[in-house]
C-alpha cells in the first residue's frame, strides 16, 4: 500500500485544525450565560458574537460564524485540493484512519443537535426576555476579585456630581441599562431593585445604575428611567458626557456593542458588588435575587 505523501499528510492536519476551531467557536458562541457561567465568557460573547438576550447572537455574530470558517475552507480547499483528496483517499483506506473520520462525524452530529437545542431555546425565548431565576444559591466557591472599583465623577438624577467616594462605608450594588433597552434592561434592574428591598432593613446597600447610553439617557430622564424600572428612590442613576460615562464602562469591564445607525447596545447584564471600602467583591451575570442578596452579605461579612 502506497505510503500519503507529506502534503497530503500536512492537508488532513489543517484541515482536522480547521474543523477543531470551527467547532470550537460554535461552541463558544452557543455556550449558555448565567448561572455559574464566568462572567468573561459573557463578555467574550458579546464582543465576538453580539449575544442578545436570548442567547443567541446579533446579525454580524451570525456572520463571523458562518463566514469565517467558510472562508478558511475555501481557502484551504483550492490551495490544497489534490493533496486533500490524495490524503481523504489514503486515510480511507486505513481502518485507524476510516475510525477517525467516523469518530469526526460523530462529533459534528453531536454538536449539531446541541447548536439546534440551544436555537430552539432561544427562539422559544424570543417573544419575552429571560431573567435567571435559579433558586440554586450562590456557589460558597463564587469566586471573590476584591479589586478596587474604579473611581468616577458622574451626574445623577438631580443634576448634582457624585463620585465613587461618595459610596464609601455600606457596601453597594452597580449595575448598567438604558432607557431604549427592550429585553434584558428591565428586568435585570427590577431584580436589582426587588434584592434591595429584601436587604434595606439589615445592610441597606446603596444602589447605583449607571447609563450605558449617555446620547439619550441624559440627567434629565434618568428620574423617569428610575421610576420606570421600578427603583427605590434612593436609587442613585448616573449619567454624564459621552466620553465620561464610557470610559467608567470600560474600566468596569462592562462589555457592549453600539449600533450607530439605532442606538441599541447589545450588552452582558452585569451586576456589580461592592464592600465598604470600594472594593468589587463579586461581579455577577444575570443574577437572581438570591445571589444578589447573598453577594452582598458575603461583602459586608454577614453571609454563609
Amino acid at each position: 500500500m502506497a505510503k500519503s505523501s507529506p502534503g497530503a499528510n500536512l492537508s488532513l492536519l489543517m484541515l482536522l485544525l480547521w474543523l477543531a476551531a470551527t467547532m470550537s467557536w460554535w461552541g463558544l458562541a452557543f455556550a449558555p450565560q448565567g448561572g455559574t457561567a464566568p462572567v468573561w465568557l459573557a463578555r467574550l460573547q458579546s464582543v465576538c458574537f453580539g449575544t442578545q438576550a436570548n442567547g443567541l447572537p446579533a446579525p454580524y455574530g451570525w456572520g463571523a460564524l458562518i463566514a469565517g470558517p467558510l472562508g478558511m475552507l475555501a481557502l484551504l480547499w483550492l490551495g490544497w485540493t489534490q493533496e486533500l483528496l490524495a490524503g481523504l483517499r489514503a486515510l480511507g483506506r486505513r481502518p485507524l484512519g476510516m475510525g477517525l473520520m467516523w469518530l469526526v462525524a460523530l462529533a459534528l452530529v453531536l454538536e449539531t443537535g446541541w447548536v439546534a437545542m440551544r436555537l430552539g431555546q432561544g427562539l422559544l425565548g424570543a417573544g419575552g426576555p429571560q431573567v435567571n431565576q435559579s433558586i440554586a444559591p450562590l456557589p460558597a466557591g463564587y469566586p471573590r476579585l476584591e479589586r478596587p472599583a474604579p473611581d468616577f465623577v458622574l451626574v445623577d438624577q438631580h443634576g448634582a456630581k457624585l463620585s465613587l467616594a461618595h459610596l464609601r462605608g455600606r457596601p453597594a450594588i452597580v449595575s448598567f441599562g438604558f432607557g431604549h433597552c427592550e429585553t434584558v434592561c428591565p428586568l435585570v434592574l427590577r431584580t436589582v431593585a426587588r434584592s434591595a428591598k429584601e436587604l434595606a432593613a439589615t445592610v441597606n446597600p446603596a444602589l447605583v445604575v449607571i447609563t450605558m447610553d449617555p446620547w439619550r439617557d441624559t440627567p434629565s430622564a434618568l428620574e423617569g428611567l428610575r421610576r420606570n424600572w421600578e427603583l427605590p428612590e434612593r436609587t442613585l442613576m448616573l449619567s454624564g458626557d459621552v466620553e465620561r460615562v464610557n470610559r467608567v464602562l470600560d474600566q468596569f469591564g462592562v462589555a457592549r456593542r453600539r449600533d450607530e445607525r439605532t442606538g441599541v447596545i447589545d450588552h452582558v447584564p452585569l451586576v456589580f458588588v461592592l464592600d465598604r471600602d470600594l472594593r468589587i467583591v463579586y461581579a455577577l451575570n444575570n443574577p437572581p435575587v438570591s445571589w444578589i442578596v447573598e453577594a452582598v452579605r458575603r461583602a459586608d461579612g454577614a453571609g454563609s
